[in-house]
């Protein structure tokens, strides 16, 4: 029983969420949009990287802007402040919450923006990304 035990312990530990995500990773979603993850801490499951959007019919696209998450289990969480050096400032945030799930994080996303009016706006969506 033991020796089962401790079977399962390595076939499915390196399946982890922050074992997943891991340093010099690429993930794609069906936007054309990829997240580049650079630095994972592997006792706090805290990583960093940076973003391109591709998005047909949003703004910022082509930049790579800074990436800031975290996983915990399979669930993960990510965000991206639309501003930065180099880059244009698109007064806005994005926020993805989501698990990962094999070689795909399925995520939902909110989208804090300024509009042309001035005023603040939300929007909502789901994004899968893949690992290349």
């Amino acid at each position: 029983m033991k020796r089962i035990l401790a079977l399962l312990f390595f076939v499915f530990v390196p399946f982890s969420a922050q074992a997943q995500i891991t340093p010099f990773s690429t993930w794609a979603n069906t936007r054309g949009s990829t997240l580049t993850v650079w630095f994972v801490d592997p006792s706090t499951g805290a990583f960093s990287g940076t973003y391109v959007n591709n998005a047909a019919g949003f703004e910022c696209q082509g930049a790579p802007y800074q990436v800031s998450g975290a996983t915990k289990g399979p669930a993960v969480t990510f965000t991206v402040n639309w501003t930065g050096v180099a880059v244009p400032d698109c007064k806005s945030i994005t926020i993805w919450r989501g698990e990962v799930v094999g070689p795909t994080i399925r995520t939902r996303w909110q989208l804090e923006y300024v509009g042309s009016d001035g005023k603040f706006h939300r929007m909502n969506g789901v994004d899968i990304f893949t690992k290349r």
